[in-house]
């Protein structure tokens, strides 16, 4: 059987209840019974010199005929006194004068009668078939010396009866209480614990989480506080989610659409570009005027850029996997930098590179990840004006390898920084892109893995950082499904 919260907390604390309750009681009534044995002792110490003090001179203590009907007399009313006797200690030994039990003597040795002759009181504690007993001698003084003493054995049966109730008594007391107190904590228990408890189940069991209420200022509401934060923002992250899978449903609806348009407008396109090759050989060369001459460039221009455009869709649908190798990234980026400086010194553009020669290798796809920081270097060339700075960095981030491109451009204005992804978006002239390139840098990131982001601030520049796992065995290759 599985117990709940509330039933381990209540059985715990009777546990501790119940041990600590009847230790207490166990050391309480051990302590009574001590202190009472010793009021015990104390009595009989005082009632075995009351009798001492009766004897007043020697012809008293040798009368036994008198001794001996003193002693039946207190015997009438001490019920307690199980035995009575009256030595005399001369010199040469004692020797009882009158006695309660005359075939019994109490067992004092030598040695008590003459710690008695030295003023001393006996008392011990004995334990026989009749049960317990305090046994004292008491010494009988007379003209200033040791003449006698009395030696008496008092019963404790009586005493052990009533502690036995007592005892008893007590024990059942303190069950009686522990059961008291376990009820009372149960409730206590349910009301503390069990109810909040209750409440979070009721919030945690229907289709969607609702927020618990906060009823109180300890530890479960501040629990129902943070449950509620919790709940808050899971519904955040979830619309977020459902969000991005409807855009991503649309971004993968568009592309197979733009991948159908593409192939049906590329044979058309394809015929108009051989026809009006053709047209430019049959032209005779006298009728081709300056204006015509000039038109049919433009026309050969713009069908080249549809051209490429519709290369480059088909490129992205179509993209055949290639096969993973170990790739120096701090290699790959210095490669490529280069390929690009003719461009930057031309353009009058400062260009710095901070590159980490310790990166492990990555297992990638070499001729992607080089079509990544080309497309970003140029991007950066294109949108930093003459003077200004590009910076190009890799680094280690933990389990990371980290391809940082900067730049001090015009920067990216905030309605497009969110889609700059997507593709189709560009801040480019319509002349100088088709808002593809960053959709590629995204989709070749993502399938190795990755991930790309970028920070920037309008007429200040833009910064683009590539993040790829170090310890990647191999390339996710269903961005080219």
């Amino acid at each position: 059987m599985r117990l709940g919260v509330r039933q381990k907390l209540v059985l715990l604390s009777l546990l501790i209840v119940v041990v600590v309750s009847f230790t207490f009681t166990a050391v309480q009534l051990d302590l009574t019974r001590t202190w009472r044995e010793e009021d015990l002792r104390d009595r009989a110490v005082i009632f075995a010199r009351e009798i001492a003090a009766t004897i007043g001179d020697h012809h008293e203590l040798e009368s036994h005929a008198l001794i001996d009907r003193k002693i039946h007399q207190i015997m009438a009313v001490r019920p307690s006194v199980l035995q009575l006797d009256i030595v005399r200690l001369p010199p040469g030994g004692g020797a009882v004068v009158a006695t309660s039990e005359p075939t019994h003597r109490l067992p004092f040795t030598t040695g008590d009668e003459a710690a008695v002759r030295n003023g001393v009181v006996i008392s011990r504690l004995l334990t026989d078939a009749g049960g317990r007993s305090w046994e004292v001698m008491a010494p009988i003084q007379l003209d200033g010396a040791v003449a006698g003493a009395v030696a008496a054995r008092f019963s404790l049966n009586r005493f052990d009866a009533r502690e036995a109730r007592s005892r008893t008594l007590a024990l059942w007391l303190t069950a009686v209480s522990v059961l008291v107190m376990g009820s009372l904590m149960t409730l206590a228990v349910h009301g503390v614990v069990n109810r909040p408890i209750e409440r979070f189940v009721r919030a945690m069991r229907g289709a969607e989480a609702e927020p618990v209420a906060v009823t109180s200022n300890d530890e479960f509401g501040v629990m129902a506080g943070r449950f509620n934060d919790m709940i808050a923002r899971a519904r955040e992250r979830l619309f977020a989610m459902q969000r991005d899978l409807s855009h991503a449903e649309r971004l993968a609806l568009s592309g197979r659409i733009v991948a159908e348009v593409a192939h049906e407008v590329g044979t058309p396109l394809h015929s108009v570009m051989g026809h009006l090759e053709l047209l430019r050989e049959d032209l005779p060369a006298a009728a081709v005027s300056e204006t015509i001459e000039r038109r049919l460039r433009v026309i050969e221009s713009q069908l080249g850029r549809l051209r490429e455009i519709i290369d480059r869709l088909l490129d992205l649908t179509r993209r055949s996997p290639q096969p993973a190798v170990p790739v120096d990234v701090t290699g790959l980026v210095q490669e490529t930098v280069e390929l690009v400086r003719p461009a930057l010194t031309a353009a009058r553009l400062e260009l710095s590179v901070e590159a980490d020669p310790a990166l492990p290798r990555l297992l990638a796809q070499r001729s992607e990840l080089q079509q990544v920081v080309l497309n970003l270097l140029t991007n950066a060339l294109d949108a930093t004006p003459p003077g200004g700075a590009i910076r190009v960095a890799t680094r280690a981030r933990g389990s990371e390898v980290e391809i940082e491109v900067t730049d001090t451009g015009c920067g990216i204005p905030g309605p497009e920084l969110k889609r700059v992804f997507d593709p189709f978006v560009t801040t480019k002239d319509p002349e100088r892109g088709t808002g593809l390139g960053l959709f590629i840098c995204a989709q070749i990131v993502h399938g190795h893995g990755g991930r790309i982001d970028v920070a920037s601030e309008e007429g200040r520049g833009s910064a683009f950082r590539v993040l790829l796992p170090v310890d990647r065995v191999a390339v996710h290759q269903a961005a080219h499904s």
